[in-house]
């Protein structure tokens, strides 16, 4: 009997190995499928920033249209504007997408801009986040962008 328990106990060990193996290629068969999303994609997109907290009056609500860029979950938001600051980010294999930049005006403020949001292989995707000022005073602007 002690020989049928050892035997017995080893399947069970084989077909729990056997489950994990199965869970581990169901699991980076997901994560294939969601880095399938990643693949070179262009889109045109939009950024839409509230008035500056620290002025509103003086630095009013803006927005500038943006060209998005993503390859091999790499993820670079070019703006329009000429004088404006490239962003890049990232996206995980979950779909969630974090986008910085930094910029500012010579002599006068210095800002980050900071975004996460979820991509949405389907349709528009709308990450959000701030500008804000790093220089001096800490005011803000609430913005999104949208691809």
């Amino acid at each position: 009997m002690k020989m049928n328990h050892a035997v017995m106990h080893r399947e069970t060990e084989i077909k729990s190995a056997g489950k994990i193996v199965a869970l581990a290629a169901a699991l980076l068969t997901l994560a294939s499928g969601a880095q399938a999303q990643n693949v070179a994609l262009k889109r045109q997109g939009q950024i839409v920033c509230g008035s500056f907290s620290g002025d509103p009056k003086k630095y009013p609500a803006w927005n500038d249209a943006l060209e998005i860029a993503v390859d091999a979950g790499a993820l670079i938001a070019t703006p329009a504007r000429a004088k404006a600051q490239v962003m890049r980010g990232a996206i995980g294999p979950s779909g969630a997408i974090l986008l910085a930049g930094e910029g500012g005006l010579e002599g006068a403020m210095e800002w980050t801009y900071e975004f996460a949001g979820k991509f949405n292989p389907k349709g528009p995707t709308v990450i959000r986040g701030q500008l804000a000022d790093i220089k001096g005073g800490g005011a803000k602007r609430q913005c999104s962008i949208t691809f």
